[in-house]
């Protein structure tokens, strides 16, 4: 899934666009990847919009989450009520801008290749997530954070990879932000209501080593698992709780 991102863009611009403040003074990266630190929209407990640095990959500073020795830097949606990412489901969700994604590619025309999928006219794309506390220091401020990932945009299955960020419409991100804890299924429902499908342009970053072959068959195996899926709960990875 999701392990690389980029922001084409400035801090004032992210702002702007969000009309959201900063008290942090801190460079936006063009690329983002695991333990990098990334600009996140929370809302502020006077429910304002606040841009403010977090760590792609939820975890402490060693890479641990509850004894796990990696970073959970996605989240998928059809995990929502499972440990670790249900706490934060319900009471830590945060937005992450972009320009793009980039993601390994196993079938179609870019079949072997990594992939960077984007918004016409660095369009800045806007990602729902969650986030949580550093465990190793509770008293520090220092934030950490999961993209939440879904099926594949049509587009983005039709080019080799099978799951993409959960993107927004812009008028949701207060509703999906909102700071105060709430059921698993009302969350849901946000990310009904206001779930993007951007067009999207692509542009191959890299050849994927030839060992890529030997990915190839399991990684076509979750495509038609995730397609199946699809027929079953829908496009978006879940169906509301009845």
């Amino acid at each position: 899934m999701c392990n690389r991102f980029h922001i084409r863009t400035n801090l004032h611009a992210i702002c702007e666009h969000l009309q959201a403040q900063t008290t942090f003074e801190f460079d936006v990266p063009q690329e983002v990847f695991p333990m990098t630190k990334a600009p996140v929209a929370v809302l502020n407990r006077e429910g304002m919009r606040e841009i403010r640095p977090m760590t792609f990959g939820m975890g402490d500073a060693k890479g641990k989450s509850g004894g796990a020795r990696y970073m959970l830097n996605n989240t998928r949606i059809e995990s929502h009520t499972k440990w670790p990412w249900k706490t934060p489901f319900e009471k830590y969700r945060c937005v992450v801008p972009m320009t793009s994604f980039r993601e390994p590619c196993y079938w179609g025309e870019t079949a072997g290749t990594e992939v960077s999928f984007a918004a016409p006219n660095d369009e800045i794309l806007l990602a729902a997530a969650i986030f949580s506390f550093r465990k190793d220091a509770p008293d520090d401020p220092e934030l950490s954070m999961s993209l939440i990932m879904r099926p594949a945009l049509p587009y983005v299955m039709e080019h080799g990879h099978h799951r993409s960020p959960f993107f927004l419409k812009k008028d949701g991100l207060d509703d999906w932000m909102d700071r105060k804890p709430r059921p698993p299924g009302r969350s849901l429902e946000v990310l009904r209501d206001y779930a993007y499908e951007p067009p999207l342009t692509h542009q191959v970053d890299r050849e994927m080593a030839a060992s890529w072959v030997k990915r190839k068959s399991a990684n076509l195996k979750k495509r038609d698992e995730q397609l199946a899926d699809i027929e079953t709960t829908g496009p978006l990875g879940f169906e509301l709780p009845s």
